[in-house]
């Protein structure tokens, strides 16, 4: 009785962290696009500035998931938490030194605040298994990933409100204040961690290798492996399509084409997370036997497609419809993905792969938001949207003659 209770109570508390560390991240994006805006002077800008907050994935990525391997993944997740929430709440105190919040000090925030976020989820989804136990664990991704669906949602809908609630005199320090909030949010979730019960670790195991060895090992078996190599190939390739546009290029259509402000901008992206949501439920409810191959592919193709509306959608309501649609197909990609993994890679590798993961998404969302911001600014939002949406598309359609490899039915037994 006292094993279920302390399982429940780990439970409870790895998801309420997740939840709220979730709601801070969408809480940050919104802000750090529309700070970019209005401090530079240039569309190009807006992509630069995401771009470096999220190229600490790529240069740090597989180092990050050998130390989750190595080390407790709570602590790592502790310190991560700790480090953003005195980031991002010393802003004003930094911008104090700095001279003003300008567009040098927004672009050194976004890429530290990577730099801690980086071996968060790898460390996640190493835990996970450690408290779930194998034969629970599919439900619970399925749990992890809805509800950090639904922290998007709150945490954009919440930054919508603030963001609207401060208005247009002093926009960039409402900006400020609600980063500020978002920094809270990071210290509630490291405290909720630091309340979980785990079993005690065997302090004795040394690591023959050393952490770079180790980085390159994974990275070398997640490349060589053909389920992951194929996988992690098409995931960059298609988050190289459709990440910038979903955050360069929202923010400059809603600002430039729809010309509203900030609190819209966020509830765009809250549509997007409703959207994903709805794709969830639908997958848990309808897609228990799909073949997760198809499953991937299929949500890399209608992504993409779903982008194609925006080249001549002109009202910003119907965006929010089209914008709801798209993020039905996106839990396809992830949680497809993620149960492949899972299934396929030893459970001693998880961190590193997963590290490989990281940078495929969010490495690969770096350089897609600054070419973002580059073809906006030579042609328009729209163009750039379509350009994307074909693009991505095609990721999908290549997938189902190129990617070969055979799932191995039995392969997973003795497996994390």
């Amino acid at each position: 009785m006292t094993r279920e209770l302390t399982f429940r109570r780990n439970a409870l508390l790895l998801w309420s962290a997740q939840f709220i560390s979730v709601a801070g991240d969408a809480l940050f994006m919104p802000c750090l696009a529309w700070l970019a805006a209005a401090t530079g002077d240039r569309e190009s800008l807006v992509g630069l500035a995401v771009f470096f907050a999220f190229l600490p994935y790529l240069l740090l990525g597989p180092i990050a998931g050998a130390w989750v391997d190595r080390t407790d993944q709570r602590r790592v997740m502790v310190l991560s938490d700790l480090l953003r929430a005195a980031l991002l709440m010393s802003i004003p105190l930094l911008a104090a030194l700095w001279g003003g919040v300008s567009f040098g000090l927004i672009v050194g925030v976004g890429f530290l605040l990577a730099t801690f976020s980086t071996p968060f989820l790898p460390a996640r989804d190493t835990l996970l298994p450690t408290l779930i136990g194998a034969r629970s664990l599919p439900r619970w991704n399925a749990v992890m990933q809805t509800s950090g669906q639904l922290a998007m949602v709150v945490g954009l809908g919440l930054g919508g409100l603030l963001l609207g609630l401060e208005g247009s005199e002093d926009e960039i320090g409402g900006i400020v204040r609600v980063m500020q909030i978002d920094g809270a949010t990071y210290l509630v979730s490291a405290i909720l961690l630091m309340c979980m019960v785990l079993p005690k670790r065997d302090r004795t195991v040394r690591h023959k290798t050393r952490l770079l060895s180790d980085a390159r090992a994974g990275l070398a078996f997640g490349l060589k492996d053909p389920l992951t190599g194929g996988l992690l190939l098409l995931t960059a390739l298609d988050n190289l399509a459709i990440m910038g546009p979903a955050i360069v290029g929202a923010q400059l259509l809603v600002e430039g084409e729809f010309g509203l402000g900030p609190g819209a901008y966020a509830w765009f992206e809250g549509c997007m997370a409703v959207g994903m949501v709805l794709g969830s439920l639908a997958l848990a409810t309808l897609g228990r036997r799909w073949p997760m191959r198809k499953v991937v592919l299929w949500g890399m193709v209608m992504d993409g497609l779903t982008y194609l509306p925006y080249i001549w959608i002109e009202d910003y309501a119907l965006s929010l419809v089209v914008i709801v649609a798209h993020g039905v197909f996106i839990p396809l990609i992830v949680v497809g993905r993620t149960s492949l993994i899972q299934r396929h890679v030893p459970a001693d590798r998880h961190g590193k792969v997963f590290a490989l993961v990281s940078i495929t998404v969010v490495g690969m969302t770096a350089l897609s938001a600054a070419l973002s911001g580059w073809i906006a600014e030579l042609t328009s939002p729209r163009v750039l949207f379509g350009i994307a949406g074909v693009f991505g598309a095609l990721c999908g359609v290549v997938g189902f003659f190129a990617w070969r490899w055979r799932e191995p039915a039995a392969a997973s037994s003795g497996r994390g």
